[in-house]
């Protein structure tokens, strides 16, 4: 029937359905039930501060940048004992009834298990059975919980007003227009404490496709990739470019904490004269976990 039904609804209602409150709260709806899931983003956050050999969390100020629809790594902080969390985006889009079924469809064990390492198994479970104790989630509830969701801010050209110890993203920031990535940068690293440190999780594939063409948007002209294709697609900076845009961080240290390549894919004929790269390898690296530290 639901076959039927697609074939039988003209193309511009279902557009029209797909921009509806209804249609998008089911999409935000079964980003938590898959890749929202906090078990997953447990095993995500666990597998960077393992990399890293990251200090845990316990008592800590996080930040969140780009912390989407569904909050559920902010809940991971918590779970590892952060004092506060405050997840951050550009745009309000955050919709925290969801997490509800985050945490409904996971595997209990595998978050304390996984975050174990870095925090007290029991606190884990302590902190674990208090979310579940919950019958649904909001704003007032996250805020219960020490998260506060900050939106709409613009951290390119703002700061927090607090200072914050740890810093995180995952596949936000590739979506930042290159004009406003150094100055994003070098907000983060002013609002960091002594000591503080941050870990993002960069996608440098073309959006539009990346299971196809990852590498197509690298051919597209200057001057017509605008600040909204960057931010849809990707902002094209290359692995070596985002090395030298956390290298000239003043008073911090980077180094990557792992970085994959793309080679059974085929490279655009052409390289937009706009790309700055080294080489063939330098285009082709997909995704680079960049873990930099600020000096005591």
């Amino acid at each position: 029937m639901q076959r039927i039904l697609k074939k039988v609804i003209p193309r511009v209602i279902k557009q029209k359905l797909k921009e509806t409150r209804f249609f998008e709260h089911k999409a935000v709806a079964d980003l938590a039930v898959t890749s929202k899931r906090i078990d997953i983003c447990s095993a995500q956050m666990a597998h960077i501060l393992h990399l890293s050999k990251h200090a845990p969390l316990e008592g800590k100020v996080c930040l969140e940048i780009g912390a989407g629809w569904v909050l559920t790594h902010a809940l991971v902080c918590y779970l590892l004992g952060a004092k506060k969390v405050i997840a951050t985006d550009v745009v309000p889009i955050a919709q925290p009834d969801t997490l509800f079924l985050a945490l409904r469809d996971a595997i209990v064990s595998i978050p304390r298990d996984v975050l174990a390492p870095f925090s007290d198994h029991a606190r884990i479970r302590e902190r674990y059975d208090n979310l579940l104790s919950y019958s649904e989630f909001s704003f007032d509830t996250l805020k219960e919980l020490g998260i506060e969701y900050l939106s709409p801010i613009d951290l390119a050209s703002e700061k927090i007003d607090i200072p914050v110890d740890f810093i995180y993203s995952n596949s936000v920031l590739e979506h930042v227009p290159v004009d406003d990535v150094p100055s994003l940068l070098n907000n983060l690293a002013d609002n960091l404490n002594d000591g503080g440190t941050m870990i993002h999780c960069i996608h440098l594939e073309d959006h539009q496709d990346i299971g196809g063409d990852p590498f197509n948007f690298l051919s597209i002209h200057a001057g017509r990739f605008t600040p909204t294709l960057q931010s849809n697609r990707g902002n094209r900076i290359r692995c070596a470019q985002w090395a030298k845009l956390f290298d000239d961080l003043k008073g911090s240290n980077t180094d990557f904490i792992y970085r994959y390549s793309r080679l059974e894919k085929p490279l655009p004929e052409m390289i937009d004269s706009s790309i700055s790269y080294i080489d063939e390898e330098d285009l082709r690296v997909s995704h680079i976990g960049v873990y930099t530290r600020k000096e005591k």
